[in-house]
């Protein structure tokens, strides 16, 4: 296992999964013939909002 506490654990989750959007969403913007920064930083703002929402529903059905 790569990290034994599950904060920790969300945390490099989180980490990883930033700097994944934000890869895809630079290529993406390349690709389109848009501003790679921009459109990494947007791809990071719609996963980040969508990521934390799941989240807060999983929380919320979890207390059901």
């Amino acid at each position: 296992m790569l990290v034994s506490d599950s904060a920790k654990g969300l945390i490099v989750s989180a980490v990883v999964t930033m700097a994944a959007l934000l890869l895809f969403g630079a290529v993406k913007g390349k690709l389109i013939g848009a501003s790679p920064l921009i459109s990494a930083v947007q791809t990071v703002l719609i996963g980040g909002v969508a990521s934390a929402v799941a989240f807060g529903l999983a929380k919320l059905v979890q207390h059901m």
